[in-house]
């Protein structure tokens, strides 16, 4: 593996660097400047140890961090088999995605333990994007709000499986979605963060306090904010206004533009700020196909014009990239280009504890893309190494 000289491009940190240069030596980012400091090293280097990477003048971003994604170009998490995770880890580094989490349905408690034991055994290839771990989405949810989720399936939580679970997974219990409002669920929360897990509002119906309650216990984060969960009425404020009340609360944002309006992104931006908004994808199956009829764990559902729904019209996920969404908050919603990249990588970094991952700074593992100005990946590198290259 070539140490690398990314030149030629605008570099994605908390400013724009116009004319930037960044060296990689091993799977580290030593330098982040401008060009011409990085020429002086471009003349000097050693082109048997030094590959030249020039960016045409597009973005040099940090990779893509996303941590809710159930399946992408026709696999499916749930099918529990490996094939399904090299699919979806050799599709999203060609979306400018380094690392992501798996995420599950609500299933029983034996495919629940399959899926997490193929995710703790699974090491994936020089060519795929790094599973972090697993996001487990139910369970142990509310059948009110189940959306997308197979009801005979949800139950609530409790310790023995927890317990289960974490001896099969152990650091790789990323995050967990759960209803707080039951209260066989809240007891898991303290338990499950003293184990460094996040822990997650999702499919609730929680009201104002029961919310506020279950961030007293430690939970710290909310599953795709305003999708599947009681909504905001000024003599009720909800899960939601719970969420947007609490300012140390990471917020999920499924940036589609089918799942939430564009005014309500910018209420949420408002309310949450930039720097405690979480892009994600949500992808299904379906994403990178064509309109059809695929499988969400257990539960068919339907796409029509790139929006994927159940029989009776209920969305069940989305068929987003990452960076269809990053592009979207740039043009549709106005947000800074360094602040959309934030949203997809410094952030779930942040959130999941990741130290060294999500942000270009010397010191950094060298997560990069290299992204057009119309935001097509041309380049995705991981660790260092130049894993996708759009010819």
């Amino acid at each position: 593996m070539k140490n690398l000289i990314i030149t030629n491009g605008t570099i994605v940190t908390d400013e724009l660097i116009h004319k930037g240069t960044i060296v990689v030596i091993g799977d580290r980012i030593i330098y982040v400047g401008d060009q011409v400091e990085g020429d002086k090293i471009k003349k000097t280097a050693d082109t048997d140890v030094f590959e030249i990477i020039d960016a045409k003048g597009g973005y040099i971003a940090p990779g893509l961090i996303d941590v809710h994604m159930h399946g992408v170009n026709g696999a499916e998490l749930m099918d529990a088999n490996s094939e399904a995770l090299r699919t979806m880890g050799r599709f999203v580094v060609q979306h400018g995605t380094v690392a992501f989490l798996p995420s599950t349905v609500t299933a029983s408690k034996e495919n629940t333990k399959k899926v997490s034991q193929l995710i703790a055994d699974y090491n994936g290839g020089d060519d795929e994007a790094e599973i972090l771990g697993i996001h487990l989405e139910g369970p142990y949810i509310n059948e009110e709000y189940k959306g997308a989720q197979y009801g005979p399936a949800i139950r609530h939580a409790d310790l023995k499986e927890m317990e289960e679970l974490y001896a099969i997974l152990g650091e790789k219990l990323r995050l967990v979605t759960l209803a707080p409002e039951v209260e066989e669920n809240l007891h898991v929360v303290p338990w499950l963060t003293e184990r460094g897990v996040v822990v997650s509002m999702g499919h609730t119906n929680a009201t104002y306090e029961q919310a506020l309650a279950g961030f007293e216990q430690g939970i710290n984060y909310a599953t795709h904010t305003y999708n599947g969960m009681r909504g905001l009425h000024h003599r009720e404020p909800g899960a939601l206004g719970a969420i947007l009340a609490t300012p140390h609360v990471w917020a999920e944002l499924i940036a589609d533009l089918i799942h939430v309006h564009p005014g309500a992104i910018k209420v949420l931006l408002n309310a949450k700020s930039i720097e405690r908004t979480i892009l994600v994808s949500d992808a299904v199956q379906a994403t990178g196909l064509p309109d059809g009829k695929y499988v969400l764990g257990d539960l068919d559902i339907f796409v029509k014009d790139g929006a994927a729904r159940l029989a009776e019209g209920n969305l069940a996920g989305s068929t987003l990239t990452l960076i269809t969404a990053v592009k979207n908050m740039v043009e549709a919603i106005g947000v800074s280009i360094p602040d959309a990249f934030r949203m997809a990588s410094q952030n779930p970094a942040k959130a999941l504890g990741l130290k060294e991952r999500g942000w270009i700074r010397e010191g950094n593992l060298a997560d990069i893309i290299i992204v057009s100005p119309e935001f097509e990946v041309k380049k995705t590198i991981i660790r260092g190494k130049v894993v996708y290259n759009k010819n």
